[in-house]
């Protein structure tokens, strides 16, 4: 008893000093810096352009003025958008998915499927098949834009964000950089659906050395529901779990599903949680890409 008593006082100390070193590295400024990067990727989409990234002059972009992007797509019929950039003020290439159009995005939660398929970097490891290919129609041209920009900027940190869909290949790209030991400073995404199985979430935690990666849920966006647990999906880590406060979030449990968290509330179809994070709107966002 003594011996088992000494081991559990330990085990909790440990977990303790962990807990206490990993809550303090998630950032709220940087959360709210990221978001507006997020929407910046938004103005990617073609239906506007991308005379506004590339110049880095449309509204979200005007938060950080010191930045150069440049914008990718995916090939054929696909919501795979977003830019590479550097901030030349924090010395960081940002690389930014954005999600699929604010005002069809019930449909395309109607719409989604939940099927699998192979991943190939972990034996086990499935991975929600259309969320991999629309990131595999973009990832020639983003691996080639990566290239370039850390060639021009190799001292500069790396971080990768995405909203939605956007989060979901945000996640499949920072493990395709850390496979080719890229190191990645930050990932912060907001309204992430689940990308994968359990192994492939195990896989992400390990491969990417999670305590950087950040997942923020908004209350009960119903995105991040999707697709469903019994269907053999499996959030990643690390859930970052606020309600209406964004100021009063809470970590949630390393094992990616929480109940204490977002999985206390049934899935919904009511969107409005899925479009504003931490008070950005991606609605009027998207909207003012026009501009």
């Amino acid at each position: 008893m003594f011996r088992s008593d000494i081991i559990v006082v330990l085990f909790s100390s440990i977990v303790c000093v962990w807990g206490a070193t990993y809550d303090s590295s998630f950032n709220l400024n940087k959360a709210l810096r990221y978001v507006r990067f997020t929407g910046a990727a938004y103005c990617t989409d073609p239906v506007w352009g991308d005379d506004t990234v590339n110049n880095w002059s449309c509204n979200a972009c005007k938060q950080y003025p010191n930045v150069v992007a440049t914008t990718f797509h995916g090939e054929g019929r696909t919501d795979a958008n977003g830019y590479v950039g550097y901030d030349k003020d924090a010395n960081e290439i940002i690389i930014a998915f954005s999600g699929t159009d604010p005002l069809s995005i019930e449909n395309w939660i109607d719409d989604l499927d939940f099927f699998k398929t192979g991943y190939p970097y972990c034996s086990g490891c499935e991975v929600h098949e259309g969320f991999y290919r629309a990131y595999n129609s973009c990832l020639n041209s983003l691996k080639n834009l990566t290239a370039s920009y850390r060639a021009a900027h190799p001292s500069a940190t790396v971080t990768v964000t995405g909203h939605s869909l956007g989060a979901a290949m945000a996640g499949l790209y920072a493990a395709e950089l850390a496979m080719e030991n890229v190191r990645i400073t930050s990932i912060y995404v907001f309204g992430m659906p689940r990308v994968g199985n359990d192994l492939f979430a195990e896989w992400f935690k390990d491969a990417l050395d999670a305590s950087g990666a950040f997942r923020i849920v908004h209350h009960k966006d119903p995105v991040c529901h999707l697709p469903p647990k019994n269907w053999g999906f499996h959030h990643v880590p690390y859930e970052v779990f606020y309600t209406d406060d964004y100021n009063q979030w809470k970590l949630c449990s390393f094992e990616g599903e929480d109940e204490s968290c977002s999985n206390q509330y049934a899935v919904n179809l009511n969107v409005a949680n899925h479009l504003t994070y931490l008070d950005f709107s991606y609605t009027t966002n998207w909207l003012s890409c026009e501009f």
